[in-house]
């Protein structure tokens, strides 16, 4: 018989437990947990919102952060805030600081490798205050954002606030100059002194040897900058010495304090043809630079005075009768210890093409026609030295002929020709003077004095006592007789007046009486002749 199952010995109240169990997984949800769920939805949305309305962090390098203070200073664009400075700190090398800001998301497409960042604060320039709102603000980071499809998130500040040019109309050129002079980033340039631009940028070229400025030309006035146009320096103040005067130059005020570059075209130059964005033009020293004529064809010579060159500076002008044919290029000492003897080489420079000379064989040369020169040498061709300002002092090279000068050789040294010369108008006078002073110096003036003086003792002593005695002598027998003879004059003269100037006087009143006799008959034979004409026939038949 198999056996009887045991009975399961169960603690109390398990059945109960299990009934209890059972009952909790039939219950529904609770409400209680609404609240907690969404506010974790609520959370997670908020975080989303904020991470994907979240800006680009940036890190700019600038050499100083003066005024950028962490949580407080601000970025902007066009004057609107467009993102904020997070930190503030160093570079690993202490050399520069790292500005770490926070811009708006949808400044993300414009951060290409174009994109500039600066500092402003309140400065004073020529033309404006710039940055005034920030002595109660604070400084802050400008930017000009650049759109590229490649981005970049660190960034090189500028020292200098650059010259935004936003979506102008206009062109880029390139200046070369020798010097950057006193003009800077935002310098004006003028056209007529009309401001026609600026100047956006400053650097050195590759070679280092030349400064490139890069000035932009707004509409229309870019369209007048031709392959012939002329830039040159206006800043400052352009004063020169002429035979009408002294000549004051300048652009306007801008210019005189911050610098300025103007432009121009010339007729001499020609119309030449339009020109692409980024041409390069050379950026003359002035006007008057900018005005002259590039020659191709350049004839050097050596030229020696006797005298002194003082006042004789590179670049004087070589001039044939008032017009300047060419150039003083450079001149030096040398002398010779044992004879003592010393010269001053001058290098002048003739540009043919500033006239013309009839008879060459050939125009385009670039050497001396020996021909032409020998035949012009032997005419009487010669340079002087002249005075070109008598207030400055400074000298020139005049050419001239002079038919009376001592005769000249062709000759050469160092393979160049010599310009044979005759001693400047300064050098005449000092010797004229000199032959004056000459003359002057072999006066015997100690014997001229000796006999004046001897004269004048015998004068003293001999003459002046007799003529003394002479003159008492007039005084005693002359004079008295001259007086007599004086007053027999007056007592005739009264008794010529009584006797016929008088109107009392006998012959006075004769002389009237036959006045009116000679009247009576004047008017008598008036009337004769008057009845003549009218009665000519009475001559022969009579009254």
């Amino acid at each position: 018989m198999p056996k009887s199952e045991e009975p399961v010995v169960r603690p109390p109240g398990e059945e109960y437990v299990k009934e209890a169990v059972w009952s909790a997984k039939k219950r529904r949800f609770s409400t209680v947990w609404i609240v907690p769920i969404v506010a974790l939805l609520i959370g997670a949305l908020l975080i989303y919102k904020s991470i994907s309305q979240k800006g680009p962090t940036i890190q700019i390098s600038f050499k100083s952060a003066e005024g950028i203070v962490a949580g407080k200073s601000v970025v902007k664009y066009k004057d609107i805030k467009v993102g904020k400075v997070t930190d503030v700190r160093f570079s690993d090398d202490l050399k520069s600081v790292i500005v770490t800001a926070e811009l708006n998301k949808e400044m993300k497409r414009y951060l290409g490798k174009k994109t500039r960042f600066w500092i402003v604060n309140a400065r004073l320039t020529a033309q404006s205050v710039e940055g005034l709102d920030t002595l109660l603000s604070g400084a802050y980071i400008g930017m000009d954002p650049h759109p590229s499809k490649e981005k970049t998130l660190y960034f090189k500040g500028l020292e200098e606030p650059p010259v935004i040019l936003d979506d102008l109309q206009g062109k880029l050129f390139v200046l070369e100059a020798a010097d950057k002079g006193s003009l800077q980033i935002g310098s004006p340039v003028y056209y007529k002194k009309l401001e026609a631009g600026k100047v956006t940028s400053t650097r050195l070229s590759k070679d280092g040897n030349r400064v490139l400025l890069d000035v932009f030309v707004r509409a229309p006035y870019d369209k007048l900058v031709r392959s012939t146009t002329r830039f040159w320096d206006s800043s400052g103040i352009d004063a020169t010495i002429g035979p009408d005067g002294v000549e004051i130059r300048t652009a306007s005020l801008t210019a005189i304090l911050s610098g300025g570059i103007c432009f121009g075209n010339f007729p001499i130059f020609g119309e030449g043809h339009p020109v692409k964005s980024r041409h390069h033009f050379v950026l003359f020293k002035n006007l008057k630079e900018a005005k002259k004529i590039n020659y191709n064809r350049e004839l050097y010579f050596w030229v020696y005075f006797d005298g002194s060159v003082r006042g004789l500076k590179e670049g004087a002008p070589v001039e044939f009768r008032g017009v300047k044919i060419g150039e003083v290029v450079n001149f030096f000492l040398i002398g010779d210890a044992q004879s003592a003897d010393f010269r001053i080489p001058i290098l002048i420079k003739i540009q043919p093409e500033r006239f013309t000379i009839t008879g060459e064989n050939n125009k385009q040369s670039s050497q001396v026609d020996t021909k032409v020169f020998k035949t012009l040498i032997d005419k009487g061709l010669r340079a002087q030295l002249q005075s070109a300002n008598l207030l400055t002092g400074s000298l020139l090279i005049e050419l001239d002929f002079h038919p009376d000068a001592p005769p000249a050789k062709l000759k050469k040294e160092n393979g160049l020709y010599v310009f044979p010369s005759i001693p400047g108008t300064i050098e005449s006078l000092k010797s004229d003077a000199q032959k004056i002073l000459d003359r002057i110096s072999s006066i015997p003036f100690e014997e001229i004095g000796s006999r004046i003086d001897s004269l004048l003792r015998q004068l003293d002593d001999d003459t002046l006592p007799q003529l003394n005695r002479s003159m008492k002598q007039l005084n005693s027998d002359l004079l008295p007789s001259f007086t007599r003879l004086i007053e027999h004059s007056d007592r005739t003269v009264e008794e010529m007046r009584k006797n016929y100037l008088d109107a009392n006087a006998e012959i006075h009143k004769k002389m009237l009486k036959l006045l009116d006799e000679i009247t009576r008959t004047s008017q008598s034979v008036k009337n004769l002749t008057d009845y003549l004409n009218r009665h000519p026939e009475s001559l022969i038949r009579g009254r």
